[in-house]
């Protein structure tokens, strides 16, 4: 993924753009940090789709917001079940599924399991994954999962300045989702 000169993530033809796909493509929360931090992945996404698209309109967007989700969530998936899998003895199954963009939905619908994926950036997509596979895993095997080591108790995900966790629902403590990247 290269990274964006800092002065284009502050370009007000570029902000102007990603807000105007943002609001067209229900992104919601995903508007892009106006600060222009490289720090944020929906930005430079955006940024990377308007170098090389220029202003293209939302609907033309709106397949390469959709293959990011299912690129992403695809790999946190096999991630999850892994981590399941391992924790669990069980043989857990990939459950993926994405229909394309409509009226309806925008930018398609994604599914892990019976869940829709709709985070944007990579934290929310995680989490949301995650979320996913835990269903699943209590859907499909009736098994809680992951466990919180101390209390025995499954675990939630959250989103920690901007980090996914997985939050204790007895202790109110934390503990990574995923491998520190490195």
């Amino acid at each position: 993924m290269s990274v964006p000169p800092p002065e284009a993530l502050t370009d007000p033809a570029f902000l102007a753009w990603g807000r105007r796909v943002c609001e067209d493509l229900w992104l919601g929360p995903g508007d892009p940090d106006p600060s222009g931090s490289s720090d944020d992945d929906l930005l430079v996404f955006l940024w990377q789709t308007f170098a090389g698209n220029g202003e293209a309109p939302s609907d033309r967007v709106a397949p390469l917001v959709q293959r990011r989700r299912i690129e992403l969530a695809g790999h946190y998936m096999r991630h999850f079940v892994a981590e399941a899998r391992r924790e669990t003895g069980l043989a857990i199954e990939e459950a993926m599924s994405a229909t394309p963009p409509d009226d309806l939905e925008p930018t398609g619908l994604t599914q892990v399991g019976n869940l829709a994926v709709q985070g944007v950036r990579r934290a929310d997509i995680a989490r949301d994954t995650a979320e996913a596979v835990q269903d699943y895993v209590m859907a499909r095997h009736r098994t809680v999962w992951p466990v919180c080591p101390t209390h025995r108790l499954g675990h939630h995900p959250v989103l920690v300045d901007g980090t996914p966790q997985w939050e204790c629902s007895a202790g109110g403590h934390r503990t990574p989702m995923l491998p520190a990247a490195g």
